[in-house]
């Protein structure tokens, strides 16, 4: 008898292991499938990690080009700006010169009605 009481506590501790391991091949199933689902989450917060970077990158790089849009914008300014003034001081200068010369001229210049040399280079060069 016991023979068979020892095959009944091995048959037992056969039932108890049997169950241990169907407990622990579930936890490992619960595992392995919460492993996907991590898997599958971090992939999909890998893609929307990628597509902000991209926002990001796009947004700089349209900001750098209405950065340059507006400096090549600026930079026509300043050369028309630049021009004008570079006729306004020529002008000037050619005035200047001009006020000079009438008040040089002599009594006669101005009885005979004579013009300076440099009012007639302006009204030439600049057509006033």
């Amino acid at each position: 008898m016991e023979l068979e009481e020892k095959i009944r506590e091995l048959e037992s501790e056969i039932k108890e292991k049997d169950g241990r391991i169907r407990e622990l091949e579930l936890k490992l199933a619960e595992c392995l499938g919460r492993v996907d689902e991590l898997r599958s989450e971090k992939s999909e917060l890998q893609e929307e990690v990628n597509r902000l970077h991209v926002m990001k990158l796009d947004l700089k790089l349209r900001n750098l080009q209405e950065l340059e849009d507006e400096n090549n914008r600026l930079k026509h300014r300043i050369e028309i700006t630049k021009g004008l003034l570079d006729d306004a001081r020529e002008r000037l200068e050619v005035l200047e010169g001009v006020v000079d010369e009438f008040l040089k001229q002599g009594l006669t210049g101005r009885l005979r009605g004579r013009e300076p040399e440099g009012l007639i280079y302006y009204r030439k060069r600049f057509g006033d």
